[in-house]
């Protein structure tokens, strides 16, 4: 047997060794013997089919040339395994003795184990096809007796390198080295203790009695012990210690390390000849492991080999695997194990158990897996001679110090008896009983499970999906039956169909989701008759294009908004297993699919550009949103290679071509320009898609610009590069199109509802930067461009030292008869707007009036923020125009600011006369707190206090108004403990109660918040030694929430963000966005705990920062003179709580500090435990009135132990006992005698330091029995210093009483300026700034602002626009913005600038100009003046001569009233008679207009005159002589 071992270690030769057969599935045949062929099925009796393979004549494991021999495979269907046996044939007789069987994996299509018989069953049958099967099921079963044959564990004992625990040491258990960190439910292990007793722990186990109780069920921790420990089978065994000395029994053990570790691994990239590998243990890597004496480490080509296999077990049961790169390994096996309360019953009866544990990690101790393997449960130590049901056996994961506990299968039948375990299997399709969990923090189950009622958490990956939909996840729920069919269904949305990859695994195809947030899921099979199926609940969080951690990488996002490009290849990369090939997963027989398998991961993918607008649709008669993909740019193949299962695959995109337009040229040319913004979309090619309207699931990238699409009639998408003419009219066609595109959006906004009346009537802008830091209930940093987040994926507000955005969308309120009483008890409603506000680097706020002046370069970085009409993050139900997440925004607000002030030139200020920035004239500061240390509180309303009772209280309880949702707001205070206990003393001189021993310090350890229809969360700090990777726990609706991998996540009603710059999630905000409060939860004051040396892990306090809007009526300055009268005017609720103590009461000065006094005051101590305090949370005895005067109406359940009733079914998660259970529990006897709490007031304080110090300076203190006598009394009392705190706190009082309760100069400091900076800060924010708004500047060309980035809004600013040297300035060039009051009505007063005209600049060399046309036109104006005045003259000179020289002529006498109006005769009614009208030229001739010359000789004297007229006919002087 050994022999044939070796041999297989070692390897056969690959024409050796027996290949699988491919022909799975077809109809078995029952052919004759002369029929059998190699490879051919052949029918047996049961549900497994049997075939043979001939195996070449000269590599038999035996070599016997008078016998054929075959390899006759016997298939399991269910479980997708080959078992094989190498037999010898001849005459027609099966020899089945003593050779070689062994159990093959289909999809790998390697050995898991193999075993030989020493002794031949000596069984020689006929060869009858119909007995083969029943021989060969006998054979196996005989081994399987034997102990020879097991299936499912890895290959262990002394023959693999293992070593055996000392069997002195098997009850109390072994300690071992792992020689580097294992993660395991929040703590990190270089160690652990393997027991007989079924488990690997790591602290020390109370086993005493016939159970072992673990858990917070069955512990009394801290008073007991609770340890944590990987537990496959925990309860009282034994080993036999007499016997059959053939029966092998122990527990196995060994450490298996990657070469890589040590600089060197197999199939290495790596330079073999330049590298050193590194030494361990005294010796070279290559051959410290397998040479070092009693070594257990095993870190050679074999270590690496075992190490990829559990890599492949743990793809082919766990969703989410493919990404785990396994480093070390720890494998433990207990090997014929007995019950220990059974004496040897068990042994002498063969009831005996064997399994295994695997515990593997990486190398950065970051992820980690357990996989469990039973072989065989002989036993489970119930019902003892069929009375008993004491020291029953468990499979259980414990986190420790009442951190949590999981069962391993959590089913009805594993309650009734845990040898199931054996039988079942959370991965059916490898082998029966194996196991597989992730245990790296709270433990998860992987694989799949049996389990029908109740709630059961299922495995998604990836859980962080995009909006857009058309991905897949794979799924861990129930055990999978390929004729089933399975859906997923997500809350409020549609199904995604699956597909079954193998009994653990489903891989569903999700549809667009158009949501942002997290959604319920639900796993069930989609089967007509009814199920129990429906235990199965998860989650997917669904997420923005703009903020998908796991977009598609495309290199610098700037480099896709600049015209032109600055390079026409540009870089893509993404991970190739994240794509499988379609056909082999929709194919109808998909038994064969290997997630391990490289060749799933061959495909051809297409990278493909999708636009997206907001257009009319004429057959909803709406607008809507529209994805068109617009064309395939290019195809890449998916690497399959196995060096791309960690490393991603890096291409290039050459953006001067287009595989495939997707769009007529009718289309390009018009309806191209339609589609503002787009993303790339990488995903496998779907040959039935011809149009691009059937793209198969794949990744997508950040919004990009679609600006290198466009191109002149003249340009096509064919060449792979361009010539500078053609860039050059490319670049001219896109800034020509940009403009036209600019135009169209100015007018098409134009024609939309005015928004900026909104906006800045209910989300005006914070005057300075400190305003918008602690306003956090209204304004969040800009998740794409601030210092916060440290994202480099801003594009549209470079240049400004912070960014804010509004941190949830606006809401408006009802105007129809502006601020008045008639619309006081209307309801504020939700908008689609959004603000963004940018300040400098002086923090004032930057104007976009101002930008066209001050910026000076085309790159030059002055961008203020301005509103959006499309909120960034979206607005419910995220489908429909100005809704979308991230696109929208792009659409309205981003991509226009690009097209007219990028890529369009001097058509910016039209983009910014739709987009002006916040003046912040409708600002009015938040009222905000802190609680901060040990109980140091600075209230929203002025008040400063230390306050120290454990329990849980109120901070801020908000009831319901016609305007405002409830809010609730708890807190929960502990005893902090003392870090003087020595942890290493336990069991030797201190008991395990005494290890948590509190101070009288109370520190905040979590906060629980929601509102009316909102989730509810809860932060708190982790307990001590499981703050490694994460500080903070953070449950939302009763699951534990995750943020290093998305730090922004929105959920129902509530906005949570994490600046996740510091490890360990320890600075948190949290916004409920209806009721626009904010809270910051800061865990020890987010320090780097990697650079302080004096500590292991961070602290564990919490600090919390408040922010309460000013429509709650809270005045920040704690004026409360006219709140009453306020609050029943305008129906406002009454704000109370810790944060908030006295609502009633007058507050303290705004700049008064905090004094001794205010140092647990009798004065306010009783108030607020007996009114805030929570019923039931404090010490056994508080004093708590039931019912005071200001608790009328403030709730008192729990938040951290009680839930929302439809958070209910996820209570049973392991994450509940983590809520409700206190971080810092102390033993029952810290409640009584004189251990209980006594708060220190500042007196006692100043005291007790005193005292210290003196005792310190005393050198008769060191003498017996004086110093006996200090310590006895002082030594757990006296800082270690404290002359020092005294020296260096000075009189702070909250540095004094943190470095005197609490011994650490580090946190007093940190609290020191914690409370310094606040305190500053919140003076700032809170101050009232007059602003006069941006002055708007018409005309900015060859303008200048002076300074040019000051702030130029605010009261007292002085605003002076110049020229450059070659202009003049014009206008009204200097502004002061002052105060203007209307002396008729003093209390009416505005702030504006000085009146004038708009300046603007003129050319020196037009105003030249125009000064030399001035002086000759005005020396021409002056010539002519005198000409016309002369000519005047002359003129009337002329005139008067002409009158003197017609004296007497004809022009005397004419009379025009002849002309017009006849005389006719006076006498009578002459009406009637005939007039006759004179031509003067008849009566006179001589008078035809002639010249005063021509006049002379004509004249004649009045008596000829008249006599000559009498001489006229027809004239009738004689009538008109009256005149």
């Amino acid at each position: 047997m050994r022999w044939l071992l070796t041999l297989l270690i070692l390897g056969w030769p690959p024409s050796a060794v027996p290949q699988i057969n491919q022909n799975i599935g077809q109809p078995p045949q029952n052919p004759t013997i002369n029929q059998v062929a190699p490879g051919q099925i052949f029918s047996g009796t049961g549900n497994n089919a049997y075939y043979g393979e001939m195996l070449p004549a000269a590599t038999p494991p035996v070599s016997n040339s008078t016998h054929s021999f075959y390899s006759l495979y016997a298939m399991d269907r269910e479980q997708n395994v080959v078992y094989v046996c190498i037999v010898a044939w001849s005459s027609y007789e099966l020899l089945c003795g003593g050779f070689h069987w062994e159990r093959r994996d289909l999809r790998s299509g390697r050995v898991d184990v193999a075993a030989t018989t020493n002794n031949p069953p000596g069984q020689t049958v006929s060869s009858s096809f119909s007995d083969l099967c029943t021989v060969f099921y006998k054979f196996g079963e005989r081994l399987r007796a034997a102990g020879e044959f097991r299936l499912n564990l890895v290959p262990f004992g002394p023959e693999v390198g293992d070593l055996k625990v000392n069997p002195s040491m098997l009850t109390a258990g072994m300690t071992i080295d792992l020689h580097m960190f294992f993660p395991f439910y929040g703590g990190l292990y270089n160690y652990t203790t393997l027991s007989v007793n079924g488990y690997m722990g790591f602290a020390t186990v109370l086993d005493q009695g016939p159970t072992i109780n673990i858990g917070p069920e069955s512990t009394d921790w801290p008073r007991q012990e609770d340890p944590a420990m990987i537990a496959p089978y925990l309860c009282k065994q034994q080993i036999p210690q007499t016997g059959n000395p053939a029966r092998r029994a122990g527990v196995y053990y060994r450490l298996i390390l990657r070469q890589s570790l040590f600089g060197r691994e197999s199939n290495s990239n790596l330079n073999v000849g330049t590298v050193q590998g590194s030494s361990f243990f005294g010796q070279p890597a290559n051959l410290a492991c397998p040479g070092t004496a009693d070594s257990y480490v095993r870190c050679d080509q074999n270590s690496d080999y075992f190490l990829d296999q559990m890599m492949i077990w743990l793809q082919e049961g766990v969703a989410g695997a493919s990404m785990f790169r396994a480093d070390a390994a720890v494998v433990v096996t207990w090997y014929n194990t007995a019950s220990a309360i059974s004496g040897r019953s068990d042994i002498d009866a063969g009831q005996t158990g064997t399994y295994q544990a695997i515990w593997l990690t990486d190398q950065a101790a970051r992820l980690s897996y357990v996989i469990l393997n039973y072989d065989r449960l002989g036993f489970d130590a119930q019902d003892f001679r069929a009375n008993s049901r004491s020291g029953r056996c468990r499979a259980v994961f414990n986190g420790g110090n009442h951190t949590g506990t999981v069962e391993v299968d959590p089913t009805q039948p594993y309650k009734n008896t845990p040898k199931v375990l054996a039988q079942r299997s959370g991965v059916p399709h490898m082998v029966r009983g194996r196991y597989m969990f992730r245990v790296d923090d709270v433990v998860r189950p992987a694989g799949c499970s049996n389990k029908t009622g109740g709630t059961y958490p299922i495995m998604i990956y990836p859980n962080i999906v995009n909006m857009l939909g058309e991905m897949t996840v794979d799924v861990n729920g129930m055990c999978l039956d390929r004729a089933q069919t399975y859906i997923l269904m997500i809350e409020e949305r549609e199904v995604a169909t699956c597909q079954v990859i193998n009994s653990a695994i489903a891989r569903c195809s999700l549809p667009k989701i158009y949501d942002w947030g997290t959604k319920t899921v639900y796993f069930q099979p989609q089967s007509r008759g009814a199920n129990d199926e429906k235990a199965f609940v998860g989650y997917i969080y669904f997420v923005p294009p703009t903020l998908d951690p796991m977009r598609l990488d495309i290199g610098n996002i700037y480099e896709w908004y600049k015209n032109p490009m600055t390079n026409y290849l540009m870089p893509i990369a993404w991970y190739p297993r994240n794509f499988t090939n379609p056909d082999l997963i929709n194919s109808g027989n998909n038994m064969g699919i290997r997630i391990s398998d490289d060749s799933m991961y061959s495909v051809q993918l297409g990278l493909y550009i999708v636009g997206y607008r907001e257009y009319k649709d004429d057959e909803i008669k709406k607008f809507r949103p529209e994805y068109r993909t617009l064309a395939r740019i290019t195809t890449f193949s998916n690497q399959a290679n196995i060096n791309y299962r960690w490393m991603p695959q890096e291409e290039v995109i050459n953006t001067n071509q287009v595989q495939q337009w997707y769009m007529t040229d009718w289309e390009r040319m018009h309806l191209l320009y339609t589609y503002r913004v787009g993303f790339f979309k990488l995903a496998p090619i779907n040959s039935n898609d011809m149009n691009g309207t059937h793209l198969l699931p794949g990744l997508v990238s950040a919004p990009i610009s679609l600006h290198w699409l466009w191109t002149p009639d003249t340009q096509q998408f064919n060449a792979i590069t361009l010539n500078q003419q053609d860039r050059d009219n490319r670049q001219d066609f896109v800034q020509k199109k940009s403009r036209e595109m600019c135009h169209d959006w100015y007018d098409e906004d134009g024609a939309l509802f005015n928004f900026i009346r909104d906006t800045e009537t209910n989300t005006s802008c914070p005057c300075v930067e400190t305003q918008a830091l602690l306003d956090i209930g209204r304004f969040m940093p800009h998740p794409r461009c601030s210092q916060m987040f440290r994202d480099i994926t801003c594009t549209t507000v470079i240049g400004s030292r912070n960014c804010y955005m509004s941190a949830s969308n606006i809401y408006g309120s009802y105007a129809g008869n502006g601020n008045t009483f008639q619309n006081m008890d209307t309801t504020r409603f939700m908008t689609h707007y959004g603000q963004v506000c940018c300040y400098d680097e002086a923090g004032f706020l930057m104007q976009t009036p101002y930008q066209p002046v001050i910026k000076t370069q085309k790159d030059y970085f002055y961008n203020p923020g301005y509103p959006l009409r499309a909120y960034e993050f979206g607005t419910p139900p995220y489908m429909g125009q100005f809704e979308v997440p991230g696109l929208s925004v792009f659409h309205h607000d981003y991509m226009p600011y690009f097209l007219c002030c990028k890529f369009a030139d001097f058509r910016c200020q039209m983009f910014y006369w739709r987009r002006p920035s916040s003046a912040c004239q409708q600002y009015q500061p938040a009222a905000t707190g802190q609680a901060s240390g040990t109980g140091v509180f600075h209230t929203i309303d002025n008040d400063k206090f230390i306050f120290n009772e454990p329990g849980v209280y109120n901070l801020l309880y908000v009831p319901k108004s016609v305007r405002t949702p409830e809010v609730r707001v708890q807190i929960r205070m502990e005893r902090y403990p003392n870090r003087k206990v020595d942890f290493g003393l336990l069991g030797r001189y201190i008991p395990q109660s005494e290890l948590v021993q509190p101070t009288n310090a109370t520190v905040i350890t979590g906060i629980a918040l929601e509102a009316t229809g909102t989730d509810r969360v809860v932060v708190q700090t982790r307990k001590d030694t499981r703050r490694f990777r994460y500080r903070t726990n953070i449950i939302i609706g009763n699951i534990l929430r995750y943020f290093d991998t998305i730090r922004l996540q929105r959920f129902k009603g509530v906005l949570v963000y994490v600046n996740n710059v510091e490890r360990g999630q320890p600075e948190i905000y949290v916004v409920l966005e209806e009721a626009q409060i904010g809270i910051k939860v800061t865990e020890s004051y987010a320090l780097d705990i990697d650079r302080l040396p004096n500590y292991q892990e961070s602290m564990g306090i919490l600090d919390i920062l408040l922010s309460v809007p000013p429509q709650y009526g809270v005045r920040p300055d704690g004026d409360k003179t006219l709140e009453l009268q306020f609050r029943q005017l305008y129906n406002l609720p009454r704000i109370s709580g810790l944060m908030r103590p006295f609502p009633d009461q007058s507050s303290g000065a705004l700049n008064l500090g905090l004094t001794l006094n205010d140092v647990n005051s009798e004065t306010y101590r009783q108030q607020i435990i007996a009114n805030y305090m929570v019923l039931g949370t404090g010490e056994a005895t508080p004093q708590q009135n039931t019912a005071g005067t200001l608790n009328q109406g403030m709730p008192q359940d729990n938040m951290f132990t009680t839930s929302k009733d439809e958070d209910k079914k996820f209570d049973v998660f392991p994450e509940a006992i983590m809520r409700s259970e206190a971080v810092y529990k102390m033993a029952p006897v810290y409640d009584t005698g004189p251990y209980r709490f006594v708060p220190q007031t500042g007196a006692m304080i100043i005291q007790l330091l005193n005292t210290c110090r003196d005792l310190q300076n005393n050198p008769a203190t060191d003498l017996q029995p004086y110093q006996s006598m200090a310590n006895l009394n002082y030594g757990m009392l006296c800082p270690d210093d404290p002359g020092a705190i005294l020296t260096e706190c000075g009189d702070s009082i909250p540095c004094l009483y943190d470095y005197a309760l609490l011994n650490s100069k580090t946190m007093a400091l940190e609290e020191q300026d914690a409370w310094n900076s606040f305190s500053a800060e919140r003076v700032e924010a809170i101050r009232q700034y007059n602003s006069c708004g941006a002055i708007n500047i018409e005309y900015p060309e060859y303008m200048m602002k002076t300074p040019a980035l000051a702030s130029g809004y605010l009261q007292g600013d002085v605003a002076r626009f110049e020229c450059y040297q070659s202009h003049w300035v014009k206008g009204d060039h200097e502004y002061k913005c002052g105060l203007v009051v209307d002396y008729n009505y003093p209390n009416s007063y505005r702030f504006e600038w000085n009146k004038g005209s708009q300046p603007w600049c003129r050319s020196r060399i037009k105003e030249n100009y125009f000064k030399w046309l001035a002086v000759i036109f005005g020396i021409v104006g002056i010539i002519i003046a005198i000409i016309l005045v002369f000519t005047l003259c002359w003129c009337i000179k002329q005139r008067r001569l002409q009158d003197s020289r017609t004296y007497g002529g004809a022009a005397a006498y004419q009379n025009t009233a002849y002309e017009t109006k006849p005389r006719t005769a006076s006498l009578g009614d002459l009406s009637t008679v005939p007039r006759t009208t004179v031509d003067p030229t008849i009566l006179y001739p001589a008078t035809q207009r002639a010249t005063p010359a021509t006049l002379e000789p004509a004249r004649m004297t009045p008596a000829t005159d008249l006599r000559g007229s009498q001489q006229q006919p027809g004239g009738l002087m004689g009538l008109n002589t009256s005149v």
